[in-house]
């Protein structure tokens, strides 16, 4: 007798059918995700990580090293900035500088030296230094110093929190065990804060000279000019405000955070091309000390501006860094961002490559 195996019956075909059709398909990749991995191909991301890393300390140390070489080749100038200053002991005039050029000095090199405790302890000596230095100039009444100096300090915090979370404890702070991780995403949610003052205070300028300029009644507009001045400073201070919005909630805050470090640069060099060609262009003339509280209307010698410019130029510089800061080690945990297995991705990467 012939043994024939038996057909495959209507229903077995179309449960195979079903099968098939409940199997989930293969998802698509995006435009971006396949450029990115083009260029995760071609590039080393760790080592650039860690370039950036790297770039972003130097220039976030710039001012400190550049103010403590001030205080240490012209020690008698900051003796008379220190009476100018308001400080009427003679001791002091000489104790001041001195501390200064120690704690900057000493916080640059172990913040650039360390990647551990000494980091920290970096941080914190500068940390240190940002609230103490407008007071020990007179400048507290400086709006715009104050609140770069609030900046940097941010970028400062970022980078600290950042040193914390490498560690599994965190005893500079008193804690340890499941704590020491909140510790970091808090001191880097203040620090994302403090990181727009700068660029909050110049919206709200933009904004008030804005308002001034608006015509009060009839005849008093400004003409075609002063419109379209005044529609551009509008469109920027809000486009500025949208952006810090963006960085306090962590929500694409690399992307704005490098869009600002890289408008800053921009202005730095800028800005101070220009006035070292106009300097040496009239180096035999005086020219008025400004952004500086107590000196509305002194006049000073082209060597003194030229110190005064190239001190804001590497307080920009700082400022760059203090944005690169995150750029390099994200938003943290209490940020919008975090939500996005992409940014949790990078976080990780940034972890490994700080080992």
């Amino acid at each position: 007798r012939l043994w024939c195996a038996p057909s495959s019956s209507p229903m077995s075909s179309l449960k195979v059918q079903l099968t098939q059709a409940a199997a989930p398909s293969p998802p698509s990749i995006s435009f971006v995700e396949r450029y990115k991995v083009a260029v995760e191909a071609r590039i080393n991301l760790k080592h650039v990580h860690r370039r950036l890393q790297v770039v972003a300390k130097l220039l976030i140390v710039a001012t400190f090293v550049e103010d403590a070489l001030r205080m240490l080749f012209k020690f008698d100038q900051q003796q008379q900035s220190m009476e100018i200053a308001g400080w009427t002991s003679p001791a002091l005039h000489t104790l001041l500088p001195l501390l200064s050029l120690a704690v900057q000095s000493c916080g640059a090199l172990l913040v650039l030296a360390s990647s551990g405790v000494g980091g920290e302890v970096g941080c914190y000596l500068l940390l240190g230094w940002c609230v103490w230095h407008p007071f020990m100039y007179g400048q507290a009444g400086n709006r715009e110093f104050v609140l770069e100096t609030a900046t940097i300090s941010g970028g400062l915090l970022i980078l600290l929190s950042h040193l914390l979370l490498l560690r599994t404890k965190a005893p500079l702070l008193g804690e340890s065990g499941p704590g020491a991780v909140g510790t970091p995403a808090r001191v880097q949610a203040v620090g994302r804060v403090l990181l727009v003052s700068f660029f909050l205070s110049f919206a709200l300028s933009l904004a008030h000279s804005w308002a001034v300029s608006l015509p009060l009644g009839a005849g008093d507009g400004p003409g075609v000019w002063g419109r379209g001045t005044q529609a551009v400073e509008l469109v920027l201070s809000l486009l500025v405000l949208s952006l810090c919005g963006l960085v306090v909630l962590g929500m694409k805050s690399r992307h704005v955070a490098l869009l600002l470090a890289a408008a800053v640069f921009a202005a730095a060099v800028s800005v101070t091309a220009a006035n070292v060609v106009t300097l040496l262009l009239h180096s035999s003339d005086t020219f008025p000390v400004e952004d500086t509280a107590g000196m509305e209307g002194v006049e000073a010698d082209a060597a003194t501006i030229a110190d005064h410019q190239r001190y804001f130029f590497f307080q920009q510089l700082s400022t760059v860094g203090a944005l690169l800061q995150l750029v390099a080690h994200g938003p943290g945990q209490f940020s919008v961002d975090e939500a996005d297995a992409e940014s949790i991705t990078i976080t990780s990467i940034t972890s490994k490559g700080a080992d």
